[in-house]
């Protein structure tokens, strides 16, 4: 950990692990963003055959997580179950100029406790 909380060396590490992760469940081709606790954009990856708006879509979940501080499945639940109005996301994304998606996938990196940064796997189902 740094001063902006996840290095290079460990984003790097997390893509290469999510890519062998996702190759072993035979998912369709991934764009992975990993900000730093700052949302600067670390490192970022977009396999051969993604669609052209992946990487935004990633970054705008990335953004989501660690804007929020949890989790962006666990914001789509609460929108789900009604806790949070739909309303309320959709004020937010207009408000960040639509940096925000908070659909499944966007995941905070923590370490003792602490977040490091966020990462984003864009297929969900690898959470």
């Amino acid at each position: 950990m740094n001063n902006r909380g996840i290095t290079l060396r460990q984003a790097r590490s997390l893509i290469t692990e999510s890519l062998a992760l996702a190759r072993g469940k035979a998912l369709p081709p991934l764009s992975i963003v990993v900000l730093d606790s700052g949302a600067h954009l670390k490192a970022m990856v977009s396999e051969d055959g993604v669609g052209t708006q992946r990487y935004q879509i990633a970054l705008g979940k990335a953004h989501a997580a660690l804007g929020m501080g949890f989790n962006t499945r666990q914001f789509y639940q609460l929108v789900k179950s009604e806790v949070l109005p739909e309303m309320f996301a959709a004020t937010i994304n207009g408000a960040t100029g639509g940096e925000f998606i908070p659909l499944p996938g966007g995941v905070l990196i923590v370490e003792q406790q602490q977040v490091m940064g966020q990462s984003v796997f864009l297929a969900h189902r690898l959470i």
